[in-house]
């Protein structure tokens, strides 16, 4: 079999094959980075970002390396433009969110609205008689220029509108509908305990969970991948080396039964003559003359 592997065929097709597991290689370590920079990320303090006027565009929208970070936004809210986002469970309370828009003023003087999360509030405090939430309900935002401090999150994707200041996810693209534009593509997660509103938790979301298992996940195909490339090597090597040694057996055999023809199954050997059984040649002659008279 090494003399099959040493062939050039064979050692050009090895060169091709390593050098496809070193690229799987690469590929493995590259999303065993991408896991342990999430591991590491969720364990460690977010990153300071400072004004979120500096840190978001007015369309532009929340990147991986932003989200999670803390901001800060100075403005004055508009009681007018707030909803409840129900349907959450934080701390093992059935709850709602209550999202204010903030207005915030640009360098060249124009107005950007920022949806901020300031708290969140047990249901059944902002449930009116009909059992169903009641925006009225939730406190109201504080008046005059205010400075908001939290953690800045990607905008939710929308499942359903906003009826009656009731919304089931804070999303951009449907505030926007409501109060108007131009507004930040993301909003403002209140760290700090606001006047009757408990602090935001941490967002949580399925990628978040499962970012690190996901790409430790993508690391280990790509090693099996790389090894994958190697055993198809030695398999058609293998192969190659197996149908050689078959050809040489065939080869042996034709050449043997050229020296040494055998019989056709069935057909009678000849006796040699002086054995038993074989016919004399006098009895023969014999038998074939008729008595003398």
């Amino acid at each position: 079999m090494l003399r099959a592997a040493l062939r050039p065929r064979s050692l050009g097709m090895l060169a091709l094959m390593v050098a496809a597991t070193v690229v799987c290689g690469m590929l493995a370590g590259w999303q065993w980075d991408r896991a342990h920079r999430a591991i590491t990320e969720r364990t460690s303090a977010p990153a300071e970002l400072g004004d979120v006027r500096d840190v978001l565009e007015i369309g532009g929208v929340v990147t991986n390396d932003d989200s999670g970070g803390i901001v800060t936004a100075t403005g004055t809210y508009d009681a007018s433009q707030q909803i409840l986002v129900g349907g959450r469970h934080i701390d093992g309370t059935d709850a709602a969110i209550v999202v204010t828009a903030l207005h915030l003023t640009l360098a060249d003087g124009s107005e950007v609205l920022l949806p901020v999360a300031r708290g969140w509030v047990a249901a059944e405090d902002v449930t009116g008689a009909d059992g169903e939430l009641d925006p009225a309900l939730a406190p109201d935002p504080p008046s005059g220029e205010v400075t908001a401090t939290g953690r800045l999150e990607a905008s939710e994707a929308a499942t359903d509108g906003v009826e009656d200041g009731i919304a089931s996810e804070i999303s951009t693209p449907l505030l926007v509908n409501e109060w108007g534009s131009p507004m930040y593509a993301g909003y403002v997660a209140q760290t700090s305990a606001a006047e009757g509103l408990q602090p935001m938790p941490e967002a949580e979301s399925a990628f978040s969970r499962g970012l690190d298992w996901q790409n430790i996940g993508y690391a280990a195909q790509w090693i099996v991948f790389g090894v994958f490339f190697l055993y198809l090597w030695w398999r058609t090597v293998r192969t190659h080396h197996l149908d050689e040694q078959e050809a040489q057996r065939e080869a042996l055999r034709a050449a043997l039964g050229e020296e040494t023809p055998r019989p056709a199954p069935g057909a009678d050997a000849p006796t040699p003559a002086g054995a038993p059984g074989a016919a004399h040649p006098q009895e023969d002659a014999d038998a074939g003359t008729p008595p003398a008279r």
